[in-house]
């Protein structure tokens, strides 16, 4: 019998979508699936350093419901200058809620993508403080100002590298778990209007998704287990009404439903892995 694999799981991009990697999260935990190593982009950087940081579902649950989002990621510090907004509230909020940790403080090993705005390539961060590397990978440009962290500038890591396969894998994960947001269900639900006189329902946001789409799925690539939430695509301004009335709960049950689907291959692989069956 082999020893049990290393599991690796990839938090992707998503903005308020991102609800749904705490249904993911509670159902892995729940099942008594290991996580030995976590990445993530953007959202899925918040998501991953929680769970790096405290390994409690509960916790992390707790945090994303918290009013607190409103307050804090609309409380407008005006920036006139790179972004509408400063960001150093939301670097305060972080900071309280990641309890100040740098990323040696980890229980499992964790690293933040973020985009270096002057290459357009994906940066790995794995040290210093954590709720600053979140910061920078959730820093969408025109929203909020890019974050210096050395004498380099970083934005979005959804940029650059969405869902960060090749990065859980380089950290030695034999087994890679995938949870992408930017799936064929935004073109599900805002269907097209096609008739003899053209198309119609076309507009920039359903040009940035094809953008935003095809590159999550080229981050995909190499993940051994694929999980697609169902979560419905949502505008900045969407996530205060969201937060208002409790949608953070359905987009978390919906994380959880897709786990629960993906759970028998998961187990499946493991056990192929340990036994070699």
């Amino acid at each position: 019998m082999k020893k049990r694999p290393k599991v690796g799981l990839a938090l992707g991009s998503g903005g308020a979508k991102g609800y749904a990697h705490v249904g993911v999260l509670q159902s892995l935990i729940k099942n008594q699936i290991p996580i030995d190593f976590i990445a993530g982009s953007s959202v899925g950087a918040l998501a991953a350093s929680l769970y790096a940081l405290f390994l409690d579902g509960e916790k992390i649950k707790n945090v994303s419901l918290s009013n607190n989002w409103n307050k804090i990621i609309f409380s407008f510090d005006f920036s006139l200058n790179g972004g509408l907004m400063q960001g150093v509230k939301f670097q305060s909020f972080l900071n309280k809620v990641l309890e100040k940790a740098n990323f040696k403080e980890t229980k499992i090993p964790l690293k933040v993508i973020a985009t270096d705005l002057e290459t357009a390539q994906a940066v790995e961060i794995e040290k210093g403080n954590i709720a600053l590397a979140v910061r920078a990978s959730c820093s969408v440009p025109l929203i909020f100002k890019s974050v210096k962290i050395g004498n380099k500038f970083f934005g979005d890591g959804g940029l650059s590298d969405p869902v960060p396969v090749q990065t859980v894998k380089k950290m030695g994960a034999d087994i890679v778990i995938a949870v992408n947001l930017d799936n064929a269900n935004y073109f599900e639900q805002n269907k097209l209007v096609i008739d003899k006189k053209g198309i119609t329902g076309f507009s920039l946001v359903r040009y940035l998704n094809y953008f935003q789409y095809h590159l999550a799925n080229r981050s995909c690539q190499g993940a051994d287990i694929l999980i697609e939430p169902k979560v419905s695509y949502l505008r900045l301004r969407d996530w205060p009404k969201l937060v208002k009335n409790g949608g953070g709960r359905e987009f978390i049950r919906e994380g959880e439903k897709s786990t629960r689907l993906a759970l028998p291959h998961i187990k499946k692989l493991l056990k192929q892995q340990i036994y070699g069956k």
